[in-house]
């Protein structure tokens, strides 16, 4: 194989991994539900929150509480996915340093 060649092998390879990985990313999504059971929030890739679940029966919850679980439940969300794209980020990182 001349060095043409493996410059060529080398960045096919790059590229797949990229393509892998952007797709990695772009499915990610964080799912968590406050401690109480009061809400659950799913998070994009980028931590956005997609879906929020609430009870219907919020007879005897104060709206403060509430706020704060959804504040707090999705930051849990959104660290869950920051954590599972740092690992996919490592990992793309180590297939183009071989």
């Amino acid at each position: 194989m001349s060095a043409i060649d493996e410059v060529v092998a080398r960045a096919t390879a790059g590229l797949a991994s990229l393509e892998q990985t952007l797709g990695e990313l772009s499915a990610l999504r964080g799912r968590a539900t406050d401690p109480s059971g009061l809400v659950t929030v799913e998070v994009d890739e980028q931590g956005g929150l997609i879906d929020l679940r609430i009870p219907e029966s919020l007879r005897d919850v104060d709206a403060r509480e509430l706020g704060r679980a959804v504040v707090a439940t999705a930051a849990r969300a959104a660290a869950t996915v920051a954590e599972r794209r740092d690992r996919i980020l490592a990992s793309l990182h180590d297939r183009l340093n071989d």
